[in-house]
């Protein structure tokens, strides 16, 4: 199928965020559907925190297939929902809605986009995880390394958010101003925005903190080098691109929108050709 064969009988899908201008969520998502043929097609709607329950009765009326769900609405839009999935209801965060007849149903892949990446370097069954950020993607982050058996930080601006994130897993907490502390864990996530967008250029991280053998993931994919993955890969550590995660999350939001798994090669061509490194 391509753009030029959207008829009526094709199946819509949004990507929601504030802002939303950079997503590539529809660019990965259509190349998707091209590739398997199938009659689906993603936009993105920039949706402002105060018009998101607006949002979501919209997508009742309209009878839209499937959200996908980016900052800030993370958390937020749990409550507007009808159902959780175990594991988003675990996490307190969704990222991928489907609409099975009216029914909203939230789950969550970002997750299994920090996991996977991850495992594919190292086992998690012991390891020392800081995550950087309180909001849904360090919510993720939290549970998805402390089911494989790490143990948790969550280092963050404000102490009463990341208590809250820190809960479920018994994780410690200290602020985004203890940065040196990074030096004891093996695995440093960011999950924060610094890096992206007017804050582009920025590291949550100075350079002198971070050394070899260590992992560090960075969730932001555009650009495809932040600064903290430049100074991961001076200091000699392991770097993971935010493009492993948000393809990886994208495959399984694909298949749950869908009931089609996700093609890989043809999702991942889209986005490198979009990133430059």
């Amino acid at each position: 199928m391509t753009a030029a064969e959207v008829t009526a009988r094709s199946s819509l899908c949004l990507v929601l965020g504030d802002p939303i201008s950079h997503s590539l969520s529809p660019a990965m998502h259509n190349a998707g559907y091209r590739d398997a043929g199938i009659p689906f097609i993603m936009a993105a709607s920039h949706v402002v925190p105060a018009s998101l329950p607006d949002a979501i009765r919209g997508v009742r009326a309209l009878g839209v297939r499937g959200l996908a769900v980016t900052m800030p609405h993370k958390v937020e839009i749990c409550a507007l929902l009808d159902h959780l999935d175990p594991v988003a209801a675990a996490i307190g965060a969704v990222n991928t809605v489907v609409n099975s007849g009216g029914v909203l149903i939230g789950h969550n892949t970002d997750w299994e986009g920090i996991v996977r990446p991850l495992e594919r370097r190292t086992p998690l069954q012991g390891k020392r995880v800081a995550v950087l950020g309180a909001g849904g993607a360090a919510q993720a982050a939290a549970y998805g390394c402390f089911s494989r058996g790490a143990s948790i930080a969550i280092f963050n601006r404000t102490a009463q958010r990341a208590h809250a994130v820190a809960k479920a897993t018994g994780a410690e907490v200290l602020s985004l101003s203890d940065v040196a502390e990074l030096k004891r864990f093996d695995i440093v996530i960011n999950t924060t925005s610094i890096g992206m967008g007017e804050a582009s250029g920025e590291s949550p991280v100075p350079p002198g903190i971070l050394a070899s053998g260590q992992i560090i993931f960075e969730t932001i994919y555009h650009p495809s080098s932040t600064a903290l993955v430049k100074i991961a890969e001076q200091a000699g550590a392991t770097a993971i691109r935010g493009i492993e995660m948000f393809l990886a999350q994208g495959l399984a939001q694909f298949e749950l929108h869908t009931g089609v798994k996700g093609p890989h090669a043809a999702m991942e061509a889209v986005l490198r050709n979009a990133l430059t490194p």
